[in-house]
């Protein structure tokens, strides 16, 4: 699919689903955004990009512990949404600006920090991206990420591809963690640390954040069905309580130019 095919996707569906993921637990409280807060440096003299911020969970969080943050998505509708939340907390270091997180508006070595958390499943071109990231950190500066990743087995990778692209079709493709490393690697990118994030998530809540309709519920539950026992069970789908659940694993790392 084509760049711009997959831009307008990503636009249509956060559009719509703008409001959802401002008030989405997950989103705004999940562990993965902890972390991620806990590994960037707490220093009121750096300043801060917030790459694909969506609703501006990961910039607010952020802007306590430095200078200015600077918060940058795709999608005009997230960025309202962005917006009403730091005017709500009173958020005063924060502004948000749309963008497109392979192509960022910045001159060379502008941020001594940026992070980028449960998107970059999203683009077109994840070297390219992480080439901008490089580009715009100073020498010495620290990149943060946070995304959803699948099993290194094939079979439970090409499941999960397949349930990811059937709840929300801007879903492009997730890297493996071993592919992650790869791709820090061949950016010049130096990791620091790396860990794995799970959250069991309920798969009727996770389908409801997209907007998913009854036909490609349907479409999923039925790859449910029809799936190999194997794929299913290394993403974790299990029934309890009455409901189906599984687990979100999220790759969480923070590297270094």
């Amino acid at each position: 699919m084509a760049e711009h095919d997959i831009e307008r996707l990503v636009q249509r569906q956060f559009g719509r689903q703008a409001h959802e993921y401002a008030v989405s637990p997950s989103h705004a409280e999940g562990n993965d955004l902890r972390r991620l807060v806990d590994l960037m440096p707490h220093d009121r003299h750096l300043n801060l990009l917030d790459v694909a911020t969506g609703t501006g969970h990961t910039a607010l969080a952020m802007a306590p512990f430095v200078r200015d943050v600077v918060g940058l998505d795709l999608t005009r509708e997230m960025l309202q949404e962005a917006r009403r939340l730091a005017q709500e907390r009173s958020i005063a270091n924060v502004r948000f600006i749309q963008g497109d997180a392979m192509s960022l508006p910045f001159p060379a070595q502008s941020f001594d920090l940026v992070s980028c958390r449960r998107a970059p499943h999203h683009f077109a071109d994840v070297p390219r991206f992480l080439a901008e990231v490089v580009r715009v950190l100073v020498p010495g500066g620290l990149f943060g990420l946070v995304d959803q990743t699948t099993p290194e087995s094939q079979t439970g990778a090409e499941f999960m591809e397949t349930f990811e692209k059937l709840r929300d079709p801007s879903h492009v493709h997730a890297l493996k963690v071993s592919e992650w490393q790869q791709a820090f690697e061949d950016a010049g990118l130096h990791v620091r640390h790396l860990e794995l994030d799970m959250e069991e998530r309920d798969v009727n809540d996770y389908l409801d954040v997209a907007g998913v309709g009854d036909e490609r519920r349907r479409q999923i539950a039925a790859l449910l069905r029809e799936a190999p026992d194997a794929a299913v069970a290394m993403n974790g789908f299990v029934e309890r309580d009455g409901r189906l659940r599984f687990e979100r694993r999220r790759v969480v790392a923070l590297t270094a130019v």
